[in-house]
């Protein structure tokens, strides 16, 4: 592997991390007060799809609604969200991100 390689691996790991804490950070705030997830929508969406572009070159909308109707059936989707934001996150994400896939 050449530097530029290891560059730029590492470059996404540092994006990939970022764009969790990120994402996190406003699913905690959306639990925390309710009353903001109009207002937090869009940088959820927008950290979630980030996420996914990063690790999925060949992201369409059609994969993330898959995924986040993944997130609806599997415990452990949910138990990770929940477990790094708060409960009830998960569910926040899947409703914040059909929103937007909707418009």
């Amino acid at each position: 592997m050449t530097q530029a390689q290891t560059d730029a691996e590492e470059q996404n790991y540092n994006k990939l991390k970022q764009t969790e804490a990120n994402l996190v950070r406003n699913l905690q705030a959306a639990v925390k007060d309710p009353s903001k997830i109009s207002e937090l929508s869009h940088a959820i969406f927008q950290n979630h799809q980030d996420w996914l572009k990063v690790i999925m070159p060949n992201y369409s909308e059609k994969i993330h609604l898959g995924i986040i109707n993944g997130y609806e059936t599997d415990e452990r989707y949910q138990s990770y969200y929940d477990d790094k934001a708060g409960k009830g996150a998960t569910k926040i994400l899947i409703k914040v991100v059909k929103d937007h896939l909707a418009k």
